[in-house]
């Protein structure tokens, strides 16, 4: 009887295997299918109501500026990225120590945080010229400017996932002898684990905007710098073609802390790998 139960299990998992490749099959090649008819859709309006370049070039226009300028944007695309990358891991790692300070100090809640949500209601491109001029027109103030727009909802999200955590689990650990870094390493964390790496999704997305702001205020390198002497220069190829390797860095960057979120938390993969979950 036994033998019996047993044994239309694996015959379950592999009768779920091809339906499990088809649905990430599906699930991955979807967003490519959108953009390629969003291209494609862009290439026909182009050139079946004969806009001028000027206007709204095509994209193999944009396509070819970017293979001709391929050099330029490369050298351009360099310090882009290091601002942002710098701005990111300043605004993650504060970000990150002050949510979990303002969490577990109940009067630094009542005095930091108010300052903080209140920081945010002043524009940060009305502070960017303050701080060229503070700082100069060097890497410090852009990633200066990148960690500042980046950081809020790193903290908000990292005090939100640790405030969500189950009081009763709290006091479960306490009664079994666990100490204040024993239950906050073990249980705290880990809860907060995914709340957290939502913040540094949108962190890291907010850090390509500083970064581009900050170029536009002061700089002479950077896409954000070739964006507006494209603009200048009344060629909108190039500023597309600025706008479209901007958007693929943050687009990577997205998706690589995308990435690090799955190794530390493995739930974030079970409606991908789990169809059976998936549709629950």
């Amino acid at each position: 009887m036994k033998s019996t139960m047993a044994s239309p299990a694996p015959n379950v998992q592999r009768g779920w295997a091809p339906k499990r490749l088809l649905l990430r099959a599906r699930r991955r090649a979807a967003p490519f299918i959108a953009i390629a008819a969003i291209l494609a859709l862009w290439q026909w309006g182009v050139q079946y109501f004969s806009v001028p370049t000027l206007i709204l070039p095509a994209p193999n226009d944009i396509l070819r500026n970017i293979i001709d300028k391929r050099n330029l944007y490369f050298a351009f695309s360099i310090p882009t990225l290091v601002e942002i990358l710098a701005g990111f891991a300043l605004a993650g790692a504060l970000g990150v120590l002050l949510g979990v300070f303002v969490s577990f100090i109940a009067l630094a809640k009542r005095t930091v945080y108010p300052l903080l949500v209140s920081s945010q209601m002043v524009p940060k491109v009305a502070i960017a010229p303050v701080l060229i001029i503070w700082f100069g027109t060097g890497l410090q103030a852009k990633v200066l400017i990148a960690f500042l727009i980046a950081f809020f909802p790193i903290t908000i999200s990292t005090m939100v996932g640790l405030d969500a955590v189950d009081p009763d689990m709290v006091k479960l650990f306490r009664s079994m002898g666990a100490g204040p870094l024993r239950t906050f390493v073990k249980l705290r964390l880990p809860t907060a684990l995914p709340n957290i790496f939502a913040g540094l999704k949108i962190g890291m997305s907010l850090a390509v905007v500083g970064a581009v702001v900050a170029e536009f205020v002061a700089a002479d390198q950077g896409l954000g710098y070739y964006l507006l002497y494209a603009n200048g220069q009344l060629d909108s190829a190039g500023v597309f073609g600025a706008l479209t390797l901007l958007t693929i860095i943050g687009v990577l960057l997205f998706y690589a802390v995308e990435l690090i979120e799955r190794l530390f938390v493995p739930g974030a993969l079970i409606k991908e790998s789990d169809p059976t979950k998936a549709s629950m």
